[in-house]
């Protein structure tokens, strides 16, 4: 399966769902967002969200500043 992720083509075995796409990307869900397709997905869903074929995922560190 094909996905985007971070403007970067990354190809799948199989399905996955955002939780296992975060641990074989080795990204720390702490201080980060998820968003597919233009949509934010919440950290309660990364367990059930199947990504599809196609999707473009965005993976989005929260930077600290003042």
């Amino acid at each position: 399966m094909k996905i985007i992720v971070n403007q970067k083509l990354l190809m799948l075995d199989g399905e996955m769902n955002i939780e296992g796409l975060l641990s074989e990307l080795s990204v720390s869900t702490k201080y980060m967002a998820i968003e597919v397709n233009e949509v934010i997905i919440p950290k309660s869903e990364y367990t059930k969200y199947l990504l599809k074929e196609n999707d473009i995922v965005e993976v989005i560190n929260a930077v600290g500043g003042g």
